[in-house]
């Protein structure tokens, strides 16, 4: 019988199962930021969006692009 303390790291179910939940949580902290960025920017008023040279459509790549800037 192996031990589980024998293998290399990053083999098997444990490892596979670590990775998951990372992923998981890598990717709901960065909708959650997305999620903050779009909120702070669906505040501004239309009036204030078009002085950016913006409109509405624009907010959902905006907020990604504060996302992804953040890193």
């Amino acid at each position: 019988m192996v031990a589980l303390a024998h293998r290399p790291q990053g083999f098997g179910l444990i490892a596979w199962v670590q990775n998951t939940l990372e992923t998981i949580r890598a990717t709901r902290a960065r909708y959650a930021a997305f999620s903050r960025a779009y909120a702070e920017l669906n505040q501004m008023g239309d009036d204030e969006l078009a002085e950016y040279g913006l409109h509405r459509s624009d907010l959902v790549d905006m907020a990604w692009r504060q996302v992804d800037a953040r890193g």
